[in-house]
């Protein structure tokens, strides 16, 4: 991509279904109790660093970051309730972020 040029609605919503299809994996992974689940919110932080394409979209991956922190040291304390439930809207908070992509 050109200096100053606006990444396409395409690129984006990629780099986010990117990001949401390892989030589906890390609740999953939840979901059955998985040893490696750790491993998979690992997964997600790392792919949540740094900025997506152009920076367009860096609010929603600001709002999402602290959400999976969160779940991953709930989870780590046992408390899967309270960690399935910012990792759910964490998935929801990207699945509506893309969506709405999809109509700009």
């Amino acid at each position: 991509m050109s200096a100053g040029k606006k990444p396409d609605g395409r690129l984006r919503a990629a780099y986010l279904l990117r990001i949401h299809s390892y989030v589906d994996i890390a609740v999953i992974s939840m979901w059955t109790n998985n040893p490696r689940v750790d491993v998979m919110l690992g997964m997600v932080e790392a792919s949540l660093r740094g900025g997506s394409p152009g920076g367009a979209d860096d609010a929603v991956l600001e709002a999402v970051r602290p959400l999976v922190s969160e779940a991953r040291a709930y989870l780590a304390d046992g408390e899967f309730l309270a960690a399935m439930g910012r990792m759910r809207v964490a998935h929801d908070t990207l699945a509506l972020y893309v969506i709405q992509l999809a109509d700009d």
